[in-house]
């Protein structure tokens, strides 16, 4: 016999489930929103983190090429500064030599870097010669003193010392014995001069105020005269040292070649340059 009785239940529980499951659903939902919440929140933490580091980033970046740009524009005034030797032909221009040039006598310039071992012994042959040439009023002679040794050598501020001292000596109207004593005790190439060791070397110069030189060279009285000279190297296209060139009244330049430099021949070699271009 089958019943007629259909399943039932309490309606009340049944509501009190329904509300529970509506609840716990709407726990669940309001977790997630917080979490969603909280994942935004990371987010813009992190993009706002982001920003400043970038920013940060940015503006040690600024910090520094200002820094550059100021650094640069004080090596700049530096070497815009200081006073040339005071017989040099201009400021940035080589030492011209004692002597008063006849009428029509051609220039000659010489360029030396005194750590150059080929310039001593251009020094050796035809150094007097030129002094020479110049003292006798038969050229007009100019004396460039280069640094670009200190680079090539790795022995900087070497030759920077050297043409600092050479135009000190200069200023006591010295600068042909300083030269020549400088590199006739030239050290072993690669050791390079030190104040000391330039010091020895100019105590040998007659007549020299050794305090005065000293102070001079300790001061760096001469050094941004020194490094403007340098700079008009690659300008005037010199290639290395010693390099000789003979400028005739007319403008016309001639560079008399190495080899008639560095042998015995060299006296002769430079005064016919001279001679040929007199009056030209």
């Amino acid at each position: 016999m089958s019943s007629n009785k259909r399943p039932g239940g309490n309606p009340a529980r049944a509501g009190e489930a329904q509300d529970a499951r509506s609840a716990r659903q709407a726990k669940a939902a309001a977790l997630r929103e917080r979490e969603k919440a909280r994942e935004r929140s990371r987010r813009v933490l992190l993009v706002t983190v982001a920003v400043v580091v970038v920013l940060a980033i940015v503006a040690t970046v600024v910090v520094l090429v200002q820094r550059q740009r100021q650094d640069t524009a004080r090596t700049q005034a530096a070497a815009a500064s200081g006073p040339a030797a005071p017989n040099a032909v201009s400021d940035d221009g080589g030492i011209v030599l004692p002597g008063t040039p006849a009428a029509g006598a051609p220039t000659m310039d010489v360029w030396l870097d005194y750590q150059c071992p080929v310039c001593k012994r251009f020094e050796g042959f035809g150094g007097q010669t030129y002094v020479d040439l110049a003292a006798q009023g038969k050229a007009k002679v100019v004396v460039h003193t280069l640094t670009f040794l200190d680079q090539n050598l790795g022995t900087a501020p070497s030759s920077q010392l050297a043409a600092e001292g050479a135009a000190a000596a200069d200023a006591q109207g010295k600068f042909v014995q300083y030269t020549q004593v400088v590199f006739a005790d030239q050290p072993e190439e690669g050791t390079g001069y030190t104040e000391d060791s330039l010091q020895a070397l100019a105590a040998k110069v007659d007549g020299l105020d050794v305090t005065a030189w000293r102070k001079a060279l300790d001061d760096h009285v001469y050094a941004a005269y020194v490094k403007r000279v340098q700079a008009t190297m690659e300008a005037q296209k010199v290639g290395g040292t010693p390099t000789v060139r003979v400028t005739a009244p007319s403008g016309t330049v001639a560079e008399l070649p190495s080899g008639d430099l560095l042998t015995a021949d060299a006296p002769q070699n430079l005064t016919a340059a001279v001679q040929k271009a007199t009056g030209a």
